[in-house]
C-alpha cells in the first residue's frame, strides 16, 4: 500500500520500515500513485485533496500557496532571457545583417554618428575586430537602437544567424 504526504510531497510504501513518518499520510491507489508521481515529476505540487497545481513555469518560480511567483526584477528576467543566445561568428552576424538589408559599410556610417568619441571608437573597434558577437554586448544593443530594431527583430535575426 502506498501513502502520500502533502507536507513532504513524498510517497511512502507501507511495506517498508521508516524511522520517522510524517503525520499527514493519506493512502492512495496504484493508479493515483502513478498520476501523482507524473505530476510531481512535472514540477506540480500535490495538495491534501490530491489535486495538483499547474506545473512550475521554470526554476525561478516559487509557490506562494495559490500561485507560482517569479520574484526576479524585470532586469533579471531580461538578463536570463538573453543568456539563451549563443555567440555568433563574425560570418554569421555579417551575413544575417546583409540578408536583412544592411551592408557593413552602411553600419559603419551609422557608427560614425555616435556622438561620444570613446563610445564611437569602442563600437567601431568591436565592429571591425570582433571574431564573434554576443547578444548581451553593449555594442550589439547600441546597434539595435541605431538600426531602429525591436528586441524581437534582433532575436529573430540572432536565431536565424545561428543556423548559418
Amino acid at each position: 500500500m502506498i501513502k502520500f504526504s502533502e507536507k513532504n510531497q513524498a510517497f511512502y510504501d507501507s511495506n517498508l520500515k521508516y524511522s520517522d513518518l510524517p503525520d499527514d499520510l493519506v493512502t492512495i491507489s496504484a493508479e493515483q500513485h502513478q498520476i501523482m508521481l507524473d505530476q510531481i515529476n512535472g514540477s506540480c505540487i500535490i495538495f491534501s485533496n490530491l489535486t495538483a497545481s499547474p506545473p512550475r513555469p521554470n526554476q525561478f518560480h516559487t509557490w506562494n500557496g495559490t500561485d507560482w511567483i517569479d520574484h526576479r526584477t524585470t532586469e533579471e528576467i531580461e538578463a536570463q532571457r538573453l543568456k539563451q543566445f549563443k555567440p555568433l561568428t563574425r560570418y554569421q552576424f555579417f551575413r544575417a545583417l546583409l540578408e536583412s538589408g544592411y551592408k557593413s559599410a552602411d553600419i559603419e556610417v551609422q557608427i560614425q554618428t555616435i556622438e561620444d568619441d570613446y563610445q564611437r571608437e569602442l563600437v567601431m573597434l568591436g565592429w571591425q575586430m570582433a571574431t564573434n558577437f554576443v547578444r548581451t554586448d553593449e555594442s550589439v544593443l547600441l546597434m539595435q537602437n541605431m538600426l531602429g530594431w525591436t528586441r524581437d527583430q534582433v532575436d529573430e535575426m540572432w536565431f536565424y544567424a545561428s543556423t548559418l
